[in-house]
This record gives C-alpha cells, structure tokens and sequence, in this order.
C-alpha cells in the first residue's frame, strides 16, 4: 500500500492510500515485520497488528491521524460497513436502508462485547455517535451525584493525576467553588456496589423506553444482559445476529429483535430481559436516567437546541465544531461576570472574543479540521438566577454545574425507578 504525497494535511476527509501493491521483503531478526512497516511508511508509532489494505483504505486520512495521534479507535475488521439502500446523504436525517442499519447494531453489539470482557472492572460502558461531543467533567460529575444519591449533594470535580490546588478565580453568584482550595478525593466504587444505570437522552417507541443513539450509558450487567444467550424460546440471540453476515432471510428477525434502530434494539432487549436485569443487578433496580433535550440535543439539524451553560451532549458535530465547543464551556461560565465598561454588552463582548478566536482557528486548522464557517449557535451569558452553582474541574478548566435530578417512573414502559435531569 502507497500512501498518496501530502496526505497528512491536504483532502483529509479522502483515503490516505494512493495505490495497493504487494511485495515480499526480508527483514533480519532483530526487525520485525511491523517496524518494517513503521519505517516503510514514516508511521509515527509501530502499528501493533496489520490489517487487509483493502479496509484500511476506506477510512480517511483524518481519521488515520486522530487514531495515530490518540489511539482512541478499535478496528473491527470482520465487517465492513454496506451501501445504503436509500437516497439518504451523510448529515441528513432519515434511513439508510435495512442493511446499513443493521450493520449499526452489530457494530453496537461487538463493541459491548470487546468492552464488557476487555475491561472487567469497569461498571458503565458508553456508546456514542462520532458526530457527538460530550462534555466529560460534567456528565462524570452528573454520575456519581446520581450514583451517591443525590440528597447527599454534589462533590466538587475530582484532581487531576498528580493533585495541585485549584485557583477558581473571583467568587460570583453562580459560582460555588472556593478560592484555592484542595478538591476532595475520590475513591472507587465496586462493580457489584453501583447502581445499575441505564442513562442517556430520553426516547420513547412503542410503548418501550430507550435512550438516543446520540450517547447513552449502560451498566455492565445491563451489557451482560444484552450479550447473554436468550433465557427463553422466544427470544433472540444477538450475539448470533452480530456475528452473522447480514441475510435478507433474516429480515423479519432483525426487525423482531430491533436491529433496525440500534437505540431501540437496547430498550427492546431490556424490556424483554426485565427479569434477568434485576436478577444481575445488586438491587434488583434497574435505574433509567432521563436526559432532557436543554442537555442531550443536536446542532445544526435535527432537534436543534443552542448550546448553552446546560449543554453536556452536542449531536451532529462538524470537527470544527469540537474544538469550537471546547473553547466556548472554558469561556461562558466567566462571560457573565467579566467586568465591563458601562453599556457594553457582555454577550456582544464574548461574541467578537469568540469570532477573533474562530480566525485564528480557521487559519491554523483548516486543513485538519473542516467546517469553520458553520459553527453551532451558542448562547454565552445567562442571568445569575438562570443557571445554578459551578465548580471549575481543574484538569479542563470547565465549569461543572450542580444540575438537580428528580426521582421518576413510568409503570406504562416499565420504568419502576429513574431519575430524570431538571436543569
């Protein structure tokens, strides 16, 4: 494989590959076939298995380069995505076609699976669309307030790896950090200890109770459940399912089993395993967490909220939108205090900042990052009464808001016990 001159930073949303060939090479013992490799193609790192060239070529050059840069991705090299059976376009709303669909909830399948017995001390396992920035310091401290209970109240954002005092600047109403103070420890909480949490952007179908494909979290005895050979006649092996190529034959079961909608197929086996989820989990309680759309939303299309103070998960990003969107939570919690001369306006104020920003940006990035001339809306001041109390969390330099959660059930979905997110 011939990766094509500049790939690195021109047209990065095409393949890295310029052409396929095959050679035979010998290396001496002290080289391996894989650093061989590494030096043949100027790789940053030594790959640490190969893969058909065929495949790889497929992905593009900026997904090679966030994969080398931060080794955030796994390869799932027994399928390949399939064509769309539809009109339907990259970015649009609609349906692919069953085949694609389906190939969304295999893939959905196998990374529980990878993760489930990759990493067995681990108590929640996320999945979220790529096209989806989520702002960590707040939905972690969103989770252990839930997970603690939450008339125990909020604690403040844990340190970082090697602890330092964290300076939160000038105190403010909306601001509940004290100025340098040392920030509290954390110590971990057992699988078997934490409560069995079903989390994410509320959805509701058929009189089943699901969570947004957008980003959703699942304890992992909720995963076992999924992952379990089926307990009845009745029921569907989705294990089977992911494993197999896809079959028109097996039309009416992957629809039987939700395979159509990956979100969907996750409130489906729930609903179906309800029994079996309460015999796994410490409590006997499944707990489903509720997202509003103020918190869980798209930008640009969809179901379009600004992003705001209350925002944790942004669906349909662009990749500029990702940087964009970090800088905006370091900047909006300050917007509203910053001092000001008289009649200036302070959302005018963090606007010109943020255009000023985005040129810099446009400029230093645009090879590597596309969509810098159509960023989300954002709203970056509030009054002080509209948004609640904040800690700083030190490591991104964010504000975590102390959001409310209010106990929930659904008797007509099978929601005994929940909580769902206020503000």
């Amino acid at each position: 494989m011939g990766l094509r001159r500049d790939w690195s930073i021109t047209a990065v949303e095409d393949t890295p590959c310029a052409e396929v060939v095959r050679r035979r090479v010998t290396v001496d013992e002290d080289t391996s076939v894989l650093s061989y490799l590494s030096g043949a193609l100027s790789l940053p790192v030594t790959p640490a298995f190969t893969s058909p060239a065929g495949y790889i070529c497929h992905a593009s050059s900026a997904l090679w380069q966030e994969v080398l840069t931060h080794r955030n991705a796994v390869w799932i090299d027994m399928m390949t995505d399939r064509r769309p059976t539809t009109n339907k376009r990259l970015g649009e709303d609609g349906k692919w076609g069953l085949p694609v669909e389906v190939g969304m909830s295999q893939k959905l399948i196998l990374w529980l699976a990878y993760a489930y017995h990759a990493f067995p001390d681990v108590p929640f396992i996320i999945k979220g669309d790529d096209d989806s920035y989520l702002k960590v310091p707040q939905f972690l401290s969103d989770v252990r307030y839930v997970r603690n209970g939450v008339k125990r109240g909020r604690l403040p954002p844990p340190p970082p790896r090697n602890p330092v005092l964290v300076d939160t600047g000038d105190s403010s109403t909306t601001q509940a950090a004290t100025r340098m103070r040392r920030v509290s420890t954390y110590k971990p909480t057992s699988v078997e200890k934490t409560k069995c949490f079903y989390w994410g952007s509320g959805r509701r179908m058929l009189g089943v109770r699901f969570h947004a494909r957008m980003l959703f979290m699942l304890h992992r005895r909720l995963v076992q459940t999924i992952l379990e050979p089926p307990q009845e006649r009745a029921d569907v092996d989705l294990g089977m399912l992911a494993a197999r190529d896809f079959s028109e034959e097996r039309a009416l079961l992957y629809r039987e089993a939700g395979l159509q909608h990956e979100d969907v197929m996750v409130g489906v086996v729930l609903r179906h395993r309800y029994n079996r989820s309460r015999q796994l989990c410490a409590d006997e309680t499944i707990w489903y967490v509720k997202e509003g759309r103020h918190r869980f939303h798209d930008v640009h299309h969809g179901k379009l909220q600004n992003v705001t103070w209350s925002t944790v998960v942004a669906h349909r990003c662009r990749p500029a939108d990702m940087y964009y969107l970090h800088y905006f939570f370091q900047k909006e919690y300050r917007a509203s205090a910053v001092e000001l001369m008289p009649g200036d306006d302070p959302e005018e104020v963090a606007i010109e900042s943020a255009a000023a920003w985005v040129a810099e940006q446009r400029g230093a990035r645009s090879a590597s990052a596309l969509g810098w001339d159509d960023l989300p809306s954002v709203r970056w001041t509030q009054q002080a009464s509209a948004a609640p109390a904040y800690d700083v969390a030190a490591a991104d330099n964010v504000a975590v808001y102390h959001c409310s959660y209010q106990y929930w059930k659904e008797s007509s979905t099978f929601v005994w016990d929940g909580y769902q997110s206020s503000a």
